[in-house]
C-alpha cells in the first residue's frame, strides 16, 4: 500500500498540474477548434511512436479532470493507425493519461498533457508520443544468499527534472524466489531500492551475533546494496530492453523512538459517509496528523499520530532525523476542485531528533507555529489584467546538505483575487521564494520584477515565514528571452534536445531563473520571461542531474555560453549537444 504522503503529493499534483502549471490549458498547436450544436464536445487525435511516427493500437487514452471529479475518467481505446475518438465530453481541463503495456508517455513531447474542453467545440487532430519502455528486474536476497518474499521494491528517476515524480515511478513485490520485475518503465536512470515487510525479522550477520532479536531489523536499501541513499547507484533503462538489479537487503541496529507532539490545533478531517473513497477514508484515520521522520541517508519513518500527538517507533537506525507532521481538515465535495480539496496542513518541528545507541523515548516534539503568507500583485506599467489568471506558489529554499530534508512535502500556494491579492494559511515555518504561475500562454513573456517585505527586496535572497508576513508583488511584461539552436557533434540541429538555464550565484535560490525547453524539428529553442541577470545555457540529450545547484553550473561552466539578459532584451546562441558520455 502507499503511504498516505505519497497519496496525497499524486493527487495534489495532479490537480494542480490542472489548474496552475504555465501554458498547459491551452490546446496544443496545430489543433482545431470545430463550433457544435450541443454543450459537449469530441477529443480525438492519434497517439504514436516517439521513434517512427507510427500509430501505436490498443492505447487506452483517458482525460481525468473536469468540474466534477468523482466521475470516471472519459477514455477511449487507440485503433490499429492509433487513432483514438472519445465522445460526448463535458467541458472543463482534463489531463490526458496514456497506458499500453510496453510502453511509456513521452515526458519530452507530452509535457503536460493538459487540454481545454469548451462547450460547444469539438478538440482535433491531437498528437501524443510514446516510447518503448524498458524493464529493470532483479532478485533480492538476505546477507546469506537466500530469497526474501514479499519486498517492496521502487525504481524512482535519479535527480533531475523528472525528479521525485511518482508518474514516472515504478514498484514490484519480490516472490518466493526473491525475484521482481518493474516494468513499463521510461528509458533514463533510476534509483532502485527494498523494504522488506515491517516485523519480518533478519537473521543477525557475523558482526551482530548477540545482538538482541528486537535490536536488528531489515533496513529500506538501495541497490547496489547500501541503506545510504547518497551511496546508491543508478541503473540504466534502455527503451526495450531489460536492465538487472540483484542485491542484498542490508540490516541495522534499530531503536525504540516514543514521544508526544504537542501544539496540533487542526480539526479530523469529517467522514463522507457512504461516498468516502479509500484516500478520504485513509486521511481521515491519520486522526490527529501523521508524523514523518526523514534521516540524511534517505530513510524515511512515518506513522499517525494518535489523537493525544503519542508516537512510537520500534525500529529507527542511528542518525539525525528531522521531523514533520501532516494533517488535514475538510471534505471532499462531488465536485472537488483544488480550492476545495481537504486543507492539508504541515507543520515542521525545528529540534533534530538525535538517536544513537539507546532507545529515546519521552519526547516532547513541539510544532512550529508557521506562519501566514498574504499579500498584493501589481503589474509595472498601465496595463490592466485578470489576476485571477494567475496563482502564486511557496518553493522552499534548500537547506545545507548536512541537514536531513523530508522532500514529500505539501506545496503551499494560493489563487489570486480579482484585486491582485492572496492569502496562504499555515505555512510552515522554513525559508521560501515566491513562485508564480499562469493559466495560459499570454504570460510568457512576463517575470517577477520585485518582492518586498518590510520594504526589503527579497525576490533573489527569499523570505522566512512568521506571523503576519505580508509581500508586495510587482511582475513585468518585460520579461527577457533566449533563442537559438542546438547542434550535434558535425553541427546538424538536434531536434528534443534539452535546454537549461542556471543563474548566476546572486540568484541561485530564485526557482524562475531556471528554465528548461526543447528543440523543434530544427534544432531551434526559445526560452521566455527571464528575469534579468546572467546565466549559463546548457543543452542536453538527455537531462539526468538535479540543474538547480550550485555544482551543477560549475560541473558544466565551460560547456555552455554564458549570456548577460538586460530587462525585455533578447540574445541569440548556438549551443553544442553535451551527450550521456561527457
Amino acid at each position: 500500500m502507499k503511504n498516505l504522503s505519497q497519496l496525497l503529493f499524486g493527487l495534489l499534483t495532479a490537480v494542480m498540474c490542472t489548474g496552475i502549471c504555465s501554458g498547459q490549458t491551452l490546446p496544443p498547436e496545430g489543433s482545431a477548434a470545430t463550433p457544435t450544436n450541443g454543450a459537449k464536445s469530441i477529443v480525438q487525435g492519434k497517439v504514436v511512436q516517439e521513434s517512427s511516427g507510427e500509430g501505436i493500437r490498443k492505447v487506452r487514452v483517458s482525460l481525468r479532470g473536469g468540474s466534477d471529479r468523482r466521475r470516471a475518467p472519459y477514455e477511449a481505446i487507440s485503433d490499429g493507425a492509433g487513432l483514438f475518438k472519445v465522445e460526448d465530453v463535458e467541458p472543463g481541463t482534463y489531463v490526458v493519461t496514456l497506458e499500453r503495456p510496453g510502453y511509456a508517455e513521452s515526458e519530452k513531447t507530452n509535457s503536460g498533457k493538459t487540454i481545454q474542453v469548451i462547450a460547444g467545440q469539438d478538440t482535433k487532430d491531437l498528437v501524443f508520443q510514446m516510447l518503448v519502455a524498458g524493464v529493470i528486474s532483479g532478485k533480492i536476497v538476505d546477507l546469506d544468499g537466500d530469497p526474501l518474499r514479499n519486498v517492496d521494491v521502487m525504481a524512482m528517476p535519479r535527480d533531475g527534472i523528472r525528479s521525485r515524480k511518482f508518474s514516472h515511478m515504478g514498484r514490484a513485490a519480490t516472490n518466493d524466489l526473491g525475484e521482481y520485475r518493474i516494468a513499463d518503465l521510461p528509458p533514463g536512470k533510476y534509483l532502485v531500492s527494498a523494504k522488506p515487510p515491517e516485523g519480518q525479522t533478519p537473521a543477525p550477520g557475523p558482526s551482530e551475533k548477540g545482538t538482541p532479536p528486537e535490536r536488528l531489523a531489515y533496513v529500506t536499501t538501495y541497490f547496489p546494496g547500501t541503506s545510504d541513499e547518497r551511496q546508491a547507484a543508478v541503473v540504466e533503462v534502455l527503451a526495450g530492453a531489460t536492465a538487472t538489479a540483484d542485491f542484498a537487503a542490508q540490516t541495522g541496529h534499530v531503536y525504540r523512538v516514543s514521544g508526544t507532539v504537542t501544539g496540533l490545533s487542526s480539526q479530523p478531517m469529517a467522514q463522507n459517509g457512504a461516498n468516502e473513497t479509500a484516500l478520504e477514508a485513509m486521511m481521515r484515520r491519520a486522526g490527529a496528523g501523521q508524523l514523518l521522520l526523514a534521516g540524511k541517508t534517505g530513510q524515511i519513518k512515518e506513522q499517525n499520530l494518535g489523537e493525544d500527538g503519542k508516537f512510537e517507533f520500534t525500529d529507527v537506525l542511528p542518525g539525525t532525523y528531522k521531523a514533520q507532521v501532516i494533517s488535514f481538515s475538510g471534505l471532499f465535495s462531488s465536485r472537488s476542485t483544488l480550492e476545495s480539496l481537504p486543507r492539508p496542513s504541515v507543520k515542521t518541528i525545528r529540534t533534530p531528533i538525535e538517536v544513537s545507541d539507546a532507545d529515546v523515548v519521552g519526547l516532547q516534539l513541539q510544532v512550529d507555529a508557521g506562519g501566514d503568507v498574504s499579500g498584493r500583485f501589481r503589474i509595472e506599467g498601465d496595463e490592466r489584467i485578470d489576476w485571477k489568471e494567475l496563482n502564486v506558489g511557496l518553493s522552499k529554499v534548500p537547506s545545507s546538505e548536512e541537514e536531513p530534508e523530508i522532500r514529500m512535502g505539501i506545496p503551499s500556494q494560493a489563487f489570486l483575487k480579482a484585486d491582485g491579492s492572496f492569502d496562504m494559511k499555515d505555512v510552515p515555518a522554513a525559508d521560501y521564494q515566491l513562485v508564480v504561475y499562469a493559466h495560459s500562454g499570454k504570460f510568457r513573456d512576463y517575470y517577477t520584477k520585485s518582492v518586498l517585505l518590510g520594504g526589503r527586496e527579497v525576490a533573489d535572497t527569499g523570505f522566512a515565514v512568521g506571523p503576519g508576513t505580508v509581500l508586495d508583488v510587482v511582475i513585468s511584461a518585460k520579461g527577457a528571452g533566449i533563442e537559438g539552436t542546438v547542434l550535434d557533434k558535425e553541427d546538424k540541429p538536434v531536434s528534443e534536445a534539452t535546454v537549461v538555464t542556471a543563474p548566476s550565484s546572486g540568484k541561485l535560490g530564485r526557482p524562475d531563473a531556471y528554465q528548461f525547453g526543447r528543440t523543434d524539428q530544427n534544432g531551434h529553442f526559445w526560452l521566455r520571461g527571464l528575469n534579468p541577470g546572467e546565466f549559463l545555457v546548457l543543452a542536453f540529450d538527455e537531462m539526468q542531474e538535479n540543474y538547480r545547484t550550485p555544482e551543477f553550473a560549475k560541473k558544466y561552466e565551460g560547456k555552455g555560453e554564458k549570456v548577460e539578459l538586460e530587462e525585455g532584451g533578447k540574445k541569440s546562441v548556438v549551443l553544442k549537444l553535451i551527450t550521456g558520455s561527457e
